[in-house]
């Protein structure tokens, strides 16, 4: 048997046209591809414990590769078809992120100025990834640094992406099939105008080169004639091959077993299915998907897929007893890109609110209303659109609980809007809207991709009462620290509007006590979970500490005020700190890696958070001084 280490990694896809190519060194062929890949992009894939169309998978593979849906400005999906059908015209595509430059000075790359590498780069230094990620592993998981985890998911990608390039060579001609002799191709129903072959050409003859072949176990082999000895080696890369390429991770082909689960790969109906109906007319639509896309024929193309789209729903119709999703919905979702439009929206919602402050015209005010709202309803379809094809709230990882505290300060922004008229909710909604999106396109590939939930998760009563309830009062304090930023400001630039800064406050405080409420009814809510789930109600775990600071912080603002020990100006600092309180709550905690809530989020923000509580600090040490200084000056001048 080969090496599956060299055939994973080492050794690529590098025989592409019809009769087989000698690269000699010379460019690889480009295929001449197809215009749509409308009926491709809907081929359904098992990955990540959930079913979904290529155009999906292909956005996820990229975001997973080098944290962009694109290849410059090649969408995901027409990268994943040349990838899969094309695998050597992918080589020096430049999609592995490589984030710390330690690790590449390791590798003896030349750093990019991206910080994304191709194939081809990594290809040449892989003995000493492997390595590095070999002692990596032998780690804890909990022990690792940034570093060692870094060098294990950059290993990953380089192998999964080894592994993929091998998902359609058994329709590319290769030197291991080729049969001089044109008696012998006649002998076997081979083309006799052909020399070299793909396994699945001559693996269609397997019956007649085993019948030709089983008496030679009779004969010795010094009696053996050239033709013989070539189809006892046909029958030897038979075998090599198949065993060598089981188990890919491009699964696309659902089992041939009634309520069987499992996905397989292309290579994988060789074996489990080739002799069947189904099995061989499937493999063969795959080839001829492969063929069609180099050759350029559009109409062949999409048959091919047509073909086994066709056969694959029905006979997972049949073994299972339910229908395959068509992926329509989750396609449309990904062209629309909703959320970005919603953080245009914002963007130019506070546009408009800035122009504002040097211009009296009467249309700003309704057209930053308009934008808010447009902003609003994107974001609202959007996350409508995932609830659909997920099955579930949108609550489960970092990516959805920003995007999800986006749109609840949206909504609170519109409501306090409606009942302020002073632009105070337009100027909540859009910064909050727009921010807390920008944030979640940092963990756009831990959580944009529509995965399935980790098991701890797997709750929708849970999800929708616990978890959106906590996160809810996330958004209500995330209102009241961005009111505490705009009341301090009115302080410094407008301290003789009294009135103008009391409705602002009024304002804090009900966003204050909102939070309050909803992170005390969320935190209650988790104590149930985690009794019905782990057997205690509260374990001092750091995910319920972080609630549990929410809640004191807030509520000595209100024991505080009510005290007299601080005043408006007092109130709307302590907000701008309940900020990072709720971010230390929110992620802040699983950066200890201890505890039963420590699941599921992306690691290596501890720097982006350090630098988010020193600005925050250094906004009020700036402010308060000039606030407080602002206030006694009026009030000597009163006096």
């Amino acid at each position: 048997m080969k090496n599956p280490l060299r055939l994973r990694v080492l050794f690529l896809v590098c025989f592409f046209a019809a009769g087989g190519v000698n690269r000699g060194g010379a460019e690889p062929p480009v295929p001449k591809k197809v215009n749509s890949l409308k009926n491709f992009q809907t081929i359904q894939v098992l990955h990540d414990g959930r079913i979904k169309p290529l155009d999906t998978y292909a956005r996820t593979l990229l975001l997973q590769f080098s944290g962009r849906s694109k290849v410059g400005k090649e969408p995901a999906v027409r990268w994943l078809a040349r990838f899969l059908l094309a695998p050597e015209t992918t080589r020096n595509d430049k999609i592995f992120l490589v984030n710390n430059p330690q690790i590449v000075e390791s590798l003896g790359i030349p750093p990019e100025h991206g910080r994304r590498y191709s194939f081809a780069q990594m290809e040449a230094v892989y003995p000493k990834l492997a390595e590095m990620a070999a002692a990596a592993f032998r780690i804890e998981d909990k022990q690792r640094d940034l570093v060692e985890n870094e060098i294990i998911r950059v290993h990953e990608n380089v192998r999964g992406y080894a592994d993929l390039t091998h998902s359609f060579q058994f329709a590319f001609p290769h030197p291991d099939f080729e049969i001089t002799s044109p008696r012998l191709r006649s002998r076997i129903g081979l083309p006799e105008q052909q020399a070299m072959f793909s396994f699945i050409e001559v693996i269609q003859k397997a019956d007649k080169i085993y019948a030709i072949t089983q008496p030679l176990e009779k004969k010795p082999m010094a009696e053996w004639g050239e033709d013989e000895k070539k189809l006892a080696g046909l029958m030897s890369q038979i075998y090599q091959w198949s065993a060598s390429y089981q188990g890919l991770p491009f699964t696309v082909v659902p089992s041939y077993l009634p309520n069987d689960e499992r996905w397989m790969s292309p290579w994988d109906i060789f074996q489990a299915a080739f002799k069947t109906t189904e099995g061989r007319e499937e493999a063969v639509a795959l080839r001829d998907l492969m063929v069609a896309y180099w050759n350029g024929e559009q109409i062949p193309f999409d048959l091919a897929a047509k073909h086994f789209q066709q056969s694959v729903r029905t006979r997972y119709q049949s073994t299972m007893g339910r229908d395959l999703p068509d992926g329509k919905l989750e396609i449309a979702y990904n062209k629309a890109n909703l959320f970005l439009w919603t953080k245009i929206s914002y963007a130019l919602a506070f546009l408009v609110f800035l122009f504002s402050l040097v211009s009296d015209k009467k249309y700003l005010y309704p057209l930053a209303w308009g934008l808010t709202v447009a902003g609003f309803v994107t974001q609202t379809i959007g996350l409508g659109m995932r609830i659909a094809i997920l099955g579930r709230p949108p609550v489960s990882n970092l990516y959805e609980t920003f995007v999800f505290v986006s749109f609840m300060i949206g909504l609170s922004g519109m409501i306090i809007e409606r009942l302020n008229r002073q632009w105070l909710g337009l100027v909540v909604s859009a910064i909050g809207g727009f921010v807390f999106l920008l944030i979640a396109n940092k963990f756009a590939s831990e959580g944009d991709t529509l995965r399935m939930l980790v098991a701890v998760l797997n709750s929708n009563f849970w999800l929708s009462t616990h978890v959106l309830s906590i996160t809810t009062g996330y958004a209500g304090a995330c209102v009241a620290g961005i009111i505490g930023h705009i009341y301090i400001l009115q302080a410094i630039f407008k301290p003789n509007n009294k009135a103008l800064q009391e409705r602002t406050s009024r304002v804090l405080l009900g966003a204050l006590g909102f939070g309050l409420a909803m992170t005390f009814l969320g935190t209650n809510l988790g104590g149930i979970w985690a009794d019905e789930s782990w057997g205690r109600f509260w374990g001092w775990d750091p995910k319920e500490n972080g609630a549990l600071l929410i809640i004191l912080w807030i509520a000595m603002i209100f024991h505080a005020r009510l005290g007299g020990l601080i005043g408006p100006l007092g109130v709307a600092a302590s907000s701008v700190l309940v900020l990072i309180v709720v971010m230390w709550a929110w992620f802040g905690v699983n950066l200890l890696s201890i505890g039963l809530h420590s699941y599921g989020f992306m690691q290596g923000v501890a720097t982006n958070l350090a630098v988010y509580v020193t600005l925050q600090l250094l906004f009020l040490s700036i402010t308060i001084p000039i606030a407080l200084g602002r206030q006694h000056a009026n009030k000597s001048s009163k006096t």
